[in-house]
């Protein structure tokens, strides 16, 4: 008898080649993000790498609809239902967006030996790496960040007081904290998980 843990990984495999809209396949990578967390909060490593491997498969099928709707004039549609639904209609970032695309192009071969690699656990940026090996010129958004994460930690800025901050800011800053924050939260996220991977 199969385990049913194999069971439920390969049908949501299956799930994902079935999908016939964009939204679809990005709503099973997101359950299986939302596992994966899971599964990495319980220390559950098999879950956590059958979670894993679906979350970067749905990635991928979502890159190559991505590019397959850039390719047909799409703008970066979603989907033929609803021709003037955008990424963010659907939940996508243009970060995103890019970094899937980029991973629908790594050949089938080398996508599925990188989720097989007992040694680590593969994530979209270093299967990206692995197989378009790593490039001498440092990216300069990489190195900004870092130097402004920096730049928070010395100021001490991390383990300051928020209010008195926030208590200095105009409404026109506020406002725009407010707007960036979750964005940011988002993004921070989305790099900490490349970070790990």
């Amino acid at each position: 008898m199969k385990d049913t843990g194999l069971i439920r990984y390969d049908a949501m495999v299956h799930a994902i080649m079935v999908c016939e809209e964009i939204d679809e396949v990005k709503d099973i990578r997101d359950k299986a993000l939302a596992m994966e967390l899971y599964a990495q909060q319980a220390m559950n490593t098999d879950a956590e790498r059958k979670a894993c491997s679906v979350r970067l498969r749905a990635e991928k099928e979502c890159g190559k609809r991505l590019a397959e709707m850039n390719n047909h004039g799409g703008d970066r549609k979603s989907d033929s239902r609803s021709p003037n639904t955008t990424l963010k209609d659907i939940g996508i970032s243009k970060d995103q967006s890019s970094k899937w695309q980029r991973l629908a192009q790594v050949p089938d071969d080398e996508f599925e030996s990188a989720l097989s690699d007992p040694d680590s656990k593969p994530s979209t940026a270093s299967i990206i790496r692995k197989v378009n090996g790593s490039s001498n010129k440092m990216n300069p958004d990489a190195l900004w960040i870092w130097g402004r994460l920096r730049d928070m930690e010395k100021r001490n800025l991390f383990n300051g007081d928020t209010d008195a901050i926030a208590g200095e800011l105009t409404q026109a800053m506020l406002d725009d904290i407010k707007r960036m924050l979750p964005v940011a939260i988002d993004w921070l996220n989305e790099l900490e998980r490349s970070c790990n991977g």
